[in-house]
C-alpha cells in the first residue's frame, strides 16, 4: 500500500480498535462473514451482470459460503474440471510506517554485535 503504510499479519486474537470500540481479530472477520448475506449475493450479481459477466443463478448458488457451480480450462490441461468458485474477502491491517532516522557518526567503523557462539570458541581455544 502507498503513502507510507505497511502492510502487517494479524493473529485471530490481535484487538483492533476503532474510536473506542474494541475487537478481536476473529470477531471482526465472523461478524464480515455472516454480513455477506443473500442481498450483498444479489448485488454482487448484478454489478457484474453491469460488467458483461453474467452468471446463471442457481438455487444452489452463494457466493460466500457454499461457492457458485462452474468448470475451469486451466493452462495445460487437456479438459475442463467441474467445481465451485466462492468469493473470500481478506482483512488486511496496515500500519503507518515509522520514520527511519539515520545518525551521522563520526565512526564510520563497522562493528558486528557479538554472537553468542563466541563464548564458545573463546573457550574452545583456551
Amino acid at each position: 500500500m502507498e503513502d507510507g503504510f505497511k502492510q502487517i499479519e494479524c493473529n485471530d486474537g490481535d484487538i483492533l480498535d476503532f474510536g473506542g470500540n474494541t475487537y478481536k481479530i476473529a470477531k471482526f472477520k465472523r461478524a464480515i462473514d455472516a454480513s455477506f448475506n443473500a442481498t450483498i449475493e444479489y448485488k454482487l450479481n448484478q454489478e457484474l451482470s453491469s460488467k458483461g459477466i453474467h452468471i446463471k443463478e442457481s438455487p444452489k448458488g452463494n457466493w460466500f459460503q457454499k461457492g457458485t457451480d462452474c468448470e475451469i480450462l486451466t493452462l495445460g490441461s487437456q479438459s475442463w474440471k467441474k467445481g465451485k468458485v466462492k468469493v473470500k474477502i481478506s482483512v488486511e491491517f496496515y500500519i503507518e510506517e515509522e520514520d527511519i532516522q539515520i545518525t551521522n557518526s563520526n565512526n564510520s567503523e563497522i562493528t558486528e554485535p557479538e554472537s553468542p557462539l563466541d563464548d564458545l570458541r573463546r573457550m574452545i581455544q583456551e
